[in-house]
């Protein structure tokens, strides 16, 4: 699909090759040809009003990428009719529980996780969040444990819209490969998503703070590390960027202060920015005691930053043939998520989806 340049004067940055260019208003969209596995064109100039809306709400355009470094990628055709995209990318090393995480999140919020502060939840992408659910939410929701996201992926695994007091955002959510994180590879494609983020997850799991010092051992910090110096390569991102560090796998210490405190706690019904800085205080004396310094660099490279001890499943899994499942490993009790929204919560805060004078305080010291 070629784009009009004249279209519109009002530039767009991909989330995936992170190039920008001018957003096409008119024009053709691009149809999913479901029957013949193709993305088909649709000039849609001619529709009326309601025929136009319908197909650009399911349709996609085909980015440009001017600097022709990536393969073809698309995106929802109403992604450029939104202000201030927000782009959120999940860092952790291998088995850190990203892919859990993630899923776990985007469940809770579309199972009204958020309404309490005054958030709703929906398909931005309506394909791609409905691949999401096949592959990842409905065999978690039926106790699989999921498999660690492949190397080379360089697609958003959802895209969403979110509705809240400060507008209507679209949310893509980037989960790559501990793998590709670590890896110093300069033409790494994987990572390119951090060029455009303006929010980040770092997803520490909990025994990783038992190896970060060992002599000897893979580092569980080094994917940190490497995503913060590639995000402060980013004029000014050390002000624009909203990070949360989330504490994976803390069922582990559900009965052992201060986990306890937080992870077995209520929902929450409203933002209050002194219980997440209570929380964040907590959770950094936890990692500090524990000897991972390396996992508290986010909190030291950016100027709002949060931390959480969340549980994706509530409990470990265990080898499927001990259990009638299909999957490799399950959850033999089910899937029992804890404080899992917290760190999206606090994004949606330091980004402005969520306002008001208490968002204003989040992550700031």
């Amino acid at each position: 699909m070629t784009v009009d340049v004249e279209a519109t004067g009002r530039l767009v940055r991909c989330p995936v090759c992170a190039d920008e260019f001018v957003w096409p208003d008119t024009g053709a969209v691009l149809i999913f040809d479901e029957g013949a596995e193709k993305y088909v064109s649709l000039d849609v100039d001619g529709l009326s009003a309601a025929k136009q809306s319908g197909a650009r709400r399911n349709g996609y355009i085909q980015c440009p990428n001017p600097a022709d470094d990536m393969g073809p990628h698309y995106l929802p055709a109403t992604y450029g009719q939104y202000r201030n995209p927000l782009v959120v990318g999940l860092v952790g090393a291998p088995m850190a529980g990203k892919t859990h995480l993630l899923t776990a999140m985007i469940r809770e919020a579309y199972r009204g996780g958020l309404a309490g502060f005054g958030v709703h939840t929906s398909a931005l992408d309506f394909r791609r969040h409905d691949g999401f659910q096949q592959q990842f939410v409905r065999p978690f929701e039926q106790g699989a444990a999921l498999p660690g996201t492949k190397d080379g992926v360089t697609e958003a695994a959802d895209i969403l819209l979110v509705r809240g007091p400060g507008g209507e955002r679209p949310v893509t959510f980037f989960d790559v490969a501990g793998e590709d994180l670590q890896s110093t590879e300069a033409l790494n494609r994987s990572t390119r998503f951090l060029l455009g983020a303006n929010a980040v997850i770092f997803v520490h799991a909990l025994e990783d703070s038992a190896e970060e010092g060992n002599a000897g051992a893979v580092n569980p910090g080094w994917s940190f590390e490497l995503a913060v110096e590639r995000l402060l390569g980013v004029s000014g991102n050390a002000d624009r960027i909203s990070a949360a560090i989330a504490v994976t796998k803390a069922d582990r210490m559900r009965y052992v202060p201060p986990v306890d405190r937080w992870l077995r706690r209520e929902p929450e019904t409203g933002l209050d920015a002194a219980r997440i800085h209570a929380e964040s205080r907590d959770v950094y004396a936890f990692l500090h005691q524990h000897g991972a310094a390396g996992s508290l660099r986010p909190f030291e490279a950016f100027r709002r930053c949060t931390l959480h001890f969340v549980s994706a499943s509530g409990g470990d899994a265990s080898p499927a043939d001990t259990l009638d499942r299909t999957a490799e490993q399950c959850f033999p009790r089910g899937i029992r998520p804890a404080h899992v929204l917290a760190p999206l919560i606090a994004i949606l805060a330091m980004t402005g989806v969520i306002t008001g004078p208490e968002a204003g305080k989040v992550g700031l010291p």
